[in-house]
């Protein structure tokens, strides 16, 4: 499922960077083609078509995105970086061990 979906997304990206590439910044971009000819789609519809284009596949771009975060496979067994590892060896026990007075030596001392 993984791979499907990360396959939608590669192809998603593809066509959302073709739509992006056809527009104009100042509005012309490829309406302003066929601005001179006489075509079914007018250049209004034109620009309105890549706007409408652009926003689904940017929309469908994140769903598929929080689709592949959900379906991503999970890893097996607990995977620890080498400087946690060192860490973990390395980390001193909870109380330190100090040598324990004897009771005469306790005594000895308070009085």
């Amino acid at each position: 499922m993984f791979t499907i979906i990360m396959t939608f997304i590669v192809i998603v990206s593809v066509l959302l960077i073709l739509i992006v590439l056809a527009q104009n910044p100042k509005g012309g971009g490829l309406a302003s083609n066929f601005a001179g000819s006489n075509q079914v789609m007018g250049v209004r519809r034109t620009a309105d078509f890549l706007e409408k284009a652009t926003w689904t596949l940017a929309a469908a771009l994140v769903v598929l995105s929080f689709l592949a975060t959900i379906t991503m496979p999970k890893a097996e067994f607990e995977q620890k970086s080498a400087i946690e590892s060192k860490v973990k060896e390395n980390q001193p026990s909870a109380l330190p061990n100090f040598p324990m007075p004897s009771e005469e030596q306790s005594q000895d001392s308070v009085k």
